[in-house]
């Protein structure tokens, strides 16, 4: 028996509706890069049509939705690498985030039979993609009869999920420096961006990127106004039950030891599917209003749980995170974060969607 990724399809909807009143004006660049953060990317894109366009990180993911017919537009976060990713992205509407020289260079040797449209990222502080000196005016004057208006402009917030956030203001300003006597749609404000700037910043953000938010999960862990639902459920089904006694031990290495007389249930789901082996003895399940504690290692296939005296049956699914375990809340319980643990989950799960 196999753990499952329950997808609620619903709530996906629901979510994209609350992040339109956040945003009001502006338009939806839903972030669905790394399979639909582990949702599965032709589901999320499905539920998620009323966006204004997707936005993947790769040219790889772009051609897949393109070949499974999402016709969209899209957005590719990382651009083309070379003239056959960049003239694929003419042919096939595929917008490219333009960060470098060598892309610069690749589009005046490229022979486009249409131009086409393109974002330009500067660097305002995250030091990872982007122009940092580069003249906004110069930069255009090399590629403007390959491509097709409006042109973007975009950042990257590095800081804004942080609570104590002083470098997000420093971007911003430096982003409206570059952007200064010009036209062209502006995109800045991610998903902790749009819950914390979007209302005082609302004229930098023609486009706005949730990605984190769209699943149900709110970056900014003090802020308790956004009425999103989570939209992954993970589940795992119960394989055996065991009584142990007071003094046993259980698991890998023997890293818990019985402090009574028990009763525990093994789960079908360990590190080999993505469930991280640091919830071993700190993680909690949720079934039927009980929470349990994982005790013992999480193995490659199977993590154990003290259910007490409580009866649960062979076969019977339990909650690991979603609805009743905020996911948020087990990353932080080990030092990580929501998009590893989604991203993370392995092939044997299966997913399912309602």
């Amino acid at each position: 028996m196999n753990g499952n990724i329950i997808v609620n399809k619903k709530n996906l909807i629901h979510n994209l509706s609350e992040i339109k009143k956040y945003t009001k004006k502006s338009k939806i660049m839903s972030v669905i890069k790394s399979n639909g953060y582990g949702h599965g990317i032709l589901e999320v894109a499905a539920a998620l049509k009323d966006s204004d366009a997707f936005a993947v990180a790769t040219i790889k993911e772009a051609a897949y939705l393109r070949k499974c017919n999402i016709e969209k537009e899209i957005v590719c976060l990382q651009g083309f690498s070379n003239i056959e990713e960049c003239v694929y992205c003419s042919q096939s509407n595929i917008r490219p985030v333009i960060h470098s020289l060598k892309q610069v260079n690749i589009i005046e040797e490229a022979k486009l039979k249409k131009p086409m449209k393109v974002w330009i990222k500067f660097d305002t502080g995250m030091n990872r993609l982007g122009f940092k000196e580069m003249n906004l005016e110069k930069l255009m004057n090399k590629i403007e009869n390959k491509i097709q208006p409006p042109v973007g402009i975009m950042t990257h917030l590095a800081c804004a999920d942080e609570e104590n956030d002083d470098f997000s203001q420093k971007q911003i300003e430096l982003f409206k420096n570059i952007i200064k006597n010009t036209e062209a749609e502006l995109s800045i404000f991610n998903s902790a961006g749009i819950i914390k700037y979007i209302e005082e910043y609302h004229d930098l953000g023609d486009w706005v990127r949730p990605g984190l938010m769209l699943y149900g999960v709110n970056p900014c862990s003090n802020d308790k106004s956004l009425n999103i639902k989570p939209a992954m459920s993970l589940t795992a089904p119960v394989i055996s039950t065991k009584k142990c006694k007071k003094g046993e031990r259980i698991g890998y290495g023997h890293t818990y030891e019985f402090i009574k007389d028990t009763t525990i249930a093994s789960l079908g789901i360990g590190y080999g599917d993505g469930f991280p082996r640091e919830l071993s003895n700190v993680g909690k399940v949720f079934f039927e209003d009980n929470f349990f504690n994982i005790i013992g290692r999480v193995s490659m296939d199977i993590l154990m749980v003290d259910i007490g005296d409580n009866k649960v049956d062979i076969g019977a699914n339990v909650e690991l995170w979603g609805d009743n375990i905020n996911i948020k809340e087990v990353s932080d319980l080990i030092n990580t974060i929501p998009y590893e643990l989604m991203c993370g989950l392995g092939e044997r799960l299966q997913r399912k969607y309602i």
